[in-house]
């Protein structure tokens, strides 16, 4: 391995693919390593390591210390420290040979979540969330595979909602969209999103009742009417809004990235319009938490609504204005710090009331997926004093940043 700017390697993969192309045994090794080899620093978490391999796919990571390659991590060693990661559904995924064992493998993916995800109290929720992310993106890849497509030109399938910032636990309503190059062949891609939208729905995916799929028309679209499209929502329209704010968390997942990112900079070529940014931001703040006079102000709390949106949207909102094109809430808070649109310690402050409750969220949606309750619904006289205060202080954080936001912006 080169230890400076370019790093190679070579691991069994590499060998199977000298066996499988028939590449003569005295190629030098050099000819055959992958090259731009993905690594990680010394002082990451083990759980970040995770990420990555489910991210990219590998099975080998070296670690670094500076420019330095110090060890290589494997899959296999991780497994031996972390058995609860459920490295097994990639290969799964990878080789279900129809639709169903699409399905069963998705359906043991969230009795997995249920059973063993929700029980762990060390396991970190935005970590966990981009592993499972990562593993719904193979399949959605695997079932364009099945589907056998034969493009006549290229495309991008992108998501947004939850899964475009990577935040999937209990599975959520599907949120996709289609780039295709020519317009001419706009009904072949409009069929072909029908299909991948009903093998999902076949899969167990829940559909989008806002429509946002791929199996809607709306959705599926040219680059140069995507193109279009997004430059129609610069007026203020309460429409307009709506869309900018959902697709700034569009994220790739299959096809030509270069199609998405064409449509992801227009896109964020709208926040050069201040007007528009500060009445998207005033909207943001429309989900507020019920903090009144220190004391929270409800019985119920609906954690979603009243925690968990009150910082993603208002924070999404402020990527957006300032170019940060980071998709999960927890990095584009960091990214919102480092740029100084909020305070490091409010920074801080935000990020650990978010991972506190989201671990909250999930551990009651399973509850209330066995009782029946609304999925988000906490009935805060079930809690102990010292839960329900960790809550209050989480609110009141969310309810400062609230307050910093309108004092800077509106």
């Amino acid at each position: 391995i080169k230890s400076r700017v370019e790093r190679w390697i070579f691991t069994e993969s590499d060998l199977k693919r000298v066996v499988a192309l028939g590449i003569p045994l005295d190629t030098r090794v050099g000819d055959v390593m992958t090259k731009d080899v993905i690594t990680i620093p010394k002082d990451r978490t083990l759980w970040s390591a995770v990420v990555k391999f489910f991210k990219h796919g590998i099975r080998h990571l070296p670690v670094r210390d500076g420019d330095e390659i110090i060890g290589i991590l494997s899959v296999n060693g991780v497994v031996q420290f972390a058995s609860k990661i459920p490295f097994y559904f990639l290969d799964e995924i990878r080789n279900a040979e129809d639709l169903d064992d699409l399905k069963a493998v998705y359906s043991k993916l969230n009795e997995y979540v249920v059973e063993f995800i929700s029980r762990d109290e060390y396991i970190n929720p935005i970590d966990i969330g981009k592993v499972l992310t990562y593993l719904n993106d193979e399949i959605i890849k695997r079932v364009i595979k099945l589907l056998k497509f034969e493009n006549p030109c290229r495309f991008s399938l992108f998501v947004m909602g939850s899964e475009g910032r990577l935040e999937q636990l209990i599975k959520t309503d599907q949120d996709n969209a289609m780039i295709f190059e020519k317009e001419m062949y706009r009904d072949v891609f409009i069929d072909f999103g029908e299909e991948v939208h009903k093998s999902l729905l076949k899969i167990g995916f829940p559909d989008c009742e806002g429509g946002y799929t791929v199996g809607n028309p709306k959705w599926v679209r040219s680059l140069e009417d995507w193109i279009e499209t997004v430059e129609t929502w610069k007026t203020y329209h309460a429409e307009n809004l709506l869309n900018v704010s959902i697709f700034t968390d569009m994220r790739f997942v299959c096809g030509d990235v270069s199609l998405f990112n064409l449509v992801q900079n227009r896109l964020f070529k709208l926040s050069e319009n201040r007007i528009f940014v500060v009445k998207l931001i005033e909207d943001s703040l429309r989900f507020r938490v019920p903090i009144r006079f220190g004391r929270i102000s409800t019985d119920v709390l609906d954690v979603k609504k009243h925690g968990i949106s009150p910082i993603v949207i208002p924070v999404r909102a402020l990527s957006f204005a300032f170019g940060i094109k980071a998709k999960n809430t927890v990095e584009r808070i960091k990214a919102l710090a480092r740029k100084n649109v909020i305070s490091l310690e409010m920074s801080k402050e935000l990020i650990a009331s978010y991972s506190f409750l989201k671990r909250l969220q999930l551990i009651h949606q399973v509850e209330n997926m066995k009782t029946g309750r609304p999925i988000n619904e906490i009935d805060l006289k079930d809690l102990p004093k010292v839960k329900i205060d960790f809550i209050k202080s989480a609110l009141k954080t969310i309810s400062s940043f609230h307050k910093a936001v309108e004092m800077r912006f509106l």
